[in-house]
């Protein structure tokens, strides 16, 4: 949740309608590798307790499922027609024009030196009702396979998130080693591959996409920096270009050694929330942000992941999210504002960024309805 900001010391302008963080102790888990393609059932136990029930049920059901061929995900070029968010049924926060007029504020704060990049965002939403969570998360996953997908059920929050998050916020790994990989820079993919080789090629020389995602690294080595052994801070790869089934995504990788006195929290906390969803500088980019924007970013903009027993976790950056609350279906996107920024393209970015989980959510309701009758 994006307003958690306020325990690393930065004020809320908005009040979120979600709550702002859902954890729950997983003690039961069934893990897959799938870099080698081996599954691990896992049980968290006191001292006391020899019981394996679990263990032993779980094992017999995943060796009686019958096998089934693995489904291999690839992009069509030939894209499917594709709905605004009004056409697929979505009202948006603020209208093109309102949007616009927005990156026109943040141009004006830039030129007037109060920050150099401001990650400006907006919200549409829906009315969808109970339909079935899970198939939603599953079409999505299909639509647009990502590395940091998630879904999550809060049943007694009214509660549900369907994410396909290309994005990691922070990793620590068992040796120590801490990483972030900011993505600053997108662009469509192209409807032939020729087409496609372009656009990526356009985005790997953007003189505005490299200023973005240079600015994020900057800021993320200053906030591991924090955290991490002097000198140990480094950049293996900078602004590497990874392509995703409806866009190609500049990204960045930032390590570093992870001081012994320094906990897990110490170096979310350091690091939270995603510079790539801020700003910079960070603090001051975030006031300027929470007063030009109408509501909380909520969950959007925060993190999903998991912290570990063995002082290990792996968070992600909440984009590209279905979130469902209270029979509402929310979905956010914005995009960096930096000098070079226009105020059109600005917008057709934002609404790219938001094309995968608007038209999840318009063809499952289709399908739903058409299963029904």
């Amino acid at each position: 949740m994006y307003n958690l900001k306020v325990e690393c010391g930065i004020s809320n302008h908005h009040k979120s309608s979600t709550p702002d963080a859902c954890f729950f102790f997983a003690d039961n888990l069934i893990v897959i590798d799938h870099n080698y393609d081996d599954v691990y059932i896992m049980s968290f136990h006191d001292g006391q307790t020899t019981t394996t029930q679990w263990l032993d049920d779980t094992e017999k059901k995943l060796l009686g499922l019958k096998a089934s061929a693995a489904k291999k995900f690839k992009v069509d070029l030939v894209q499917p027609v594709m709905h605004s968010p009004s056409e697929a049924g979505f009202v948006t926060e603020k209208s093109r024009e309102q949007y616009m007029k927005d990156v026109e504020k943040c141009l004006k704060l830039i030129k007037d030196g109060e920050s150099y990049e401001l990650c400006l965002t907006t919200q549409m939403r829906k009315k969808i009702g109970q339909i079935d969570y899970l198939g939603l998360y599953l079409k999505l996953r299909e639509k647009n396979p990502a590395p940091y997908a998630a879904w999550l059920n809060f049943s007694k929050e009214n509660l549900c998130i369907c994410c396909s998050s290309p994005e990691r916020f922070l990793q620590l790994d068992g040796n120590g080693i801490l990483e972030a990989k900011p993505i600053k820079g997108t662009i469509a993919r192209g409807l032939t591959k020729e087409e496609d080789e372009h656009l990526k090629f356009q985005l790997q020389y953007s003189e505005k996409d490299q200023a973005e995602n240079l600015m994020i690294v900057d800021l993320l080595r200053n906030d591991l920096g924090r955290v991490c052994e002097p000198g140990s801070i480094h950049v293996p790869r900078l602004m590497d270009v990874e392509s995703y089934a409806t866009v190609h995504t500049m990204v960045s990788t930032i390590r570093g050694k992870k001081l012994p006195k320094m906990s897990p929290v110490d170096c979310v906390r350091a690091a939270f929330p995603g510079g790539s969803m801020t700003g910079a500088p960070k603090l001051r980019s975030m006031e300027l942000l929470d007063a030009i924007e109408n509501s909380s970013r909520g969950i959007y903009s925060g993190s999903i992941g998991f912290f570990s027993y063995n002082r290990t976790f792996d968070l992600n950056i909440v984009i590209r999210t279905i979130v469902i609350h209270d029979g509402e279906a929310s979905i956010g996107g914005g995009g960096a504002i930096v000098a070079l920024s226009n105020p059109e393209s600005e917008y057709q970015k934002m609404i790219l960024k938001t094309r995968a989980p608007v038209n999840t959510v318009f063809e499952f309701q289709k399908e739903s309805i058409s299963d029904y009758e």
